[in-house]
């Protein structure tokens, strides 16, 4: 396949435009797809632990190809809501559909929306990318998002003061109320402590604009769309929320970096890090299964993440990891197991 697996990533929207567009049973198909059959298929076929030679990684370095991919993704996000918002305003969908609809949306929030900016926001000096990374967020109320991950959560992670790296018996949604909530306001102590140094006045604290971005846009869907498919939108919005948190939770569960004599923390290692090398949920998210190597440096194209031998590994890939994420009382003694596999006692 190559580089044309990554044209998998359009998988989620063609999946929502084909829901939006169906009706009673067939209106689950994009949700059976994403949630049902990938995290079988992925649990049968091969994994892929390939990763590029060093002639292999400097093509793909300038390949813009990649960088299309990405760029692509923006415009049929945003056709996919506006599909979505013209759909949805039809009084007379049954709530079987409705539900359907609301869900699907929210899965393309969390998958493309969020973690499409996370992609992009990850390329700083590139200011085209972050714009594109913002208009991402803003569709998914995460504009604090990319603040909070690039600056709170590459330095603390695994360890008490990150606010998404789960605690071995964290229980997902305590945690994800905590982690969302909390990185919200500790997104303005990260921004004013940059403004600080800089000598800026606190009043041009970027999170005022972060705050103000999304509500406009929700407002904007109650204008031309009216209050109730705002209403819906919002509800589709924190389930994408939750599948961010989802991901969270899972992608550094029970690993904690140790303490220093000094205080501090040692450095982040591949050990800090769950992986998968399941190739549908590779595609689908923009190599972030690749977890370690992305923490080694976050600013790393997804093209040319690596798959680690020292990182532990998830039992199963990221799109049934995140079902199990729901479930507790599945998830916590799977993932003991998993702790013990590799010796990690948090």
């Amino acid at each position: 396949m190559g580089k044309f697996k990554y044209f998998g990533t359009f998988i989620s929207p063609i999946l929502a435009l084909i829901t939006f567009n169906s009706s009673g049973l067939f209106a689950y198909i994009g949700l059976f797809s994403l949630y049902i059959l990938i995290p079988v298929i992925e649990n049968v076929i091969p994994k892929d632990s390939y990763n590029f030679s060093k002639n292999e990684k400097q093509i793909a370095k300038h390949d813009f190809y990649y960088d299309l991919i990405l760029y692509l993704m923006v415009p049929l996000h945003l056709y996919v809501i506006y599909i979505f918002l013209n759909t949805i305003i039809d009084t007379t969908q049954p709530t079987s559909d409705l539900i359907a609809y609301i869900l699907m949306m929210g899965t393309l929030l969390g998958i493309n929306g969020i973690n499409g900016g996370h992609e992009l926001g990850h390329k700083t000096d590139q200011p085209f990318k972050l714009f594109l990374a913002h208009v991402l967020l803003t569709t998914s109320i995460q504009n604090h998002f990319m603040t909070y991950h690039n600056s709170g959560h590459h330095r603390d992670v695994a360890t008490p003061k990150d606010l998404s790296s789960a605690r071995k018996g964290d229980i997902f949604y305590i945690f994800a109320l905590k982690s969302q909530i909390g990185g919200y306001f500790k997104t303005w102590r990260l921004e004013a402590r940059k403004l600080e140094k800089q000598g800026r006045n606190k009043w041009f604290n970027p999170m005022i604009l972060y705050t103000l971005l999304p509500w406009l846009f929700v407002f904007l869907i109650a204008l031309f769309f009216g209050t109730k498919v705002a209403l819906f939108y919002f509800i589709a919005s924190i389930f994408g929320i939750s599948i961010l948190e989802a991901q969270n939770y899972f992608s550094h569960y029970g690993l904690r970096r140790t303490k220093k004599e000094d205080g501090g923390y040692e450095g982040v290692k591949a050990i800090h890090s769950w992986n998968s090398d399941h190739i549908l949920g590779r595609v689908l998210l923009f190599e972030l299964t690749r977890h370690s190597d992305h923490h080694y440096l976050g600013a790393k194209p997804y093209q040319l993440l690596e798959s680690r031998e020292e990182s532990p590994m998830l039992p199963f890939g990221y799109p049934a990891m995140l079902i199990l994420s729901y479930l507790p009382f599945l998830f916590i003694p799977i993932m003991e197991k998993q702790l013990k596999k590799y010796g990690i006692n948090s």
